[in-house]
């Protein structure tokens, strides 16, 4: 197993791929949509994000996408786990944590002392998260109108 940050190639080929697995990373609250992931994740990685994939004998068996900004909350720089996902062949063999591990410590060698994620209520990787040290700070809550109406 190794991880290091994708070619720029691999970059490619996971924005599009990333298309096809919103409606699972989302746990059914967004559908698979090709063109809305690339738009949501190619200007991240224009704007310095990049990816780190564990490579196994020359396969991506996972990726995640790390960046960092700036949060107006604290006053200081945030690392963010923009994206997580390990092909379900490649599940339960410890590759997500791997990844999750490598992308802090990346972010830790940059001088960042914060590192914040979004997860979806439901997901199952919310477990992990927790046994890496992470904890709730906020809930996003939505009120659909039309299921309100029709529902």
């Amino acid at each position: 197993m190794t991880i290091r940050k994708a070619s720029k190639l691999e970059t490619d080929y996971i924005l599009r791929f990333a298309g096809q697995v919103v409606e699972e990373s989302t746990v059914g609250y967004a559908p698979n949509n090709m063109q809305n992931a690339y738009n949501m994740f190619q200007p991240i990685v224009k704007n310095g994000a990049y990816y780190l994939v564990d490579d196994h004998n020359r396969a991506i068996r996972g990726w995640i996408l790390i960046g960092s900004d700036w949060n107006p909350l604290t006053g200081k720089v945030t690392g963010n786990l923009l994206h997580l996902y390990v092909f379900p062949q490649y599940r339960n063999f410890g590759i997500g944590r791997k990844l999750m591990e490598a992308a802090i410590q990346e972010l830790q060698s940059r001088g960042i002392a914060t590192v914040q994620l979004n997860v979806f209520a439901g997901n199952p990787a919310k477990s992990l998260y927790k046994k890496l040290g992470f904890r709730e700070i906020s809930t996003l809550m939505e009120l659909d109108f039309f299921k309100k109406i029709f529902g």
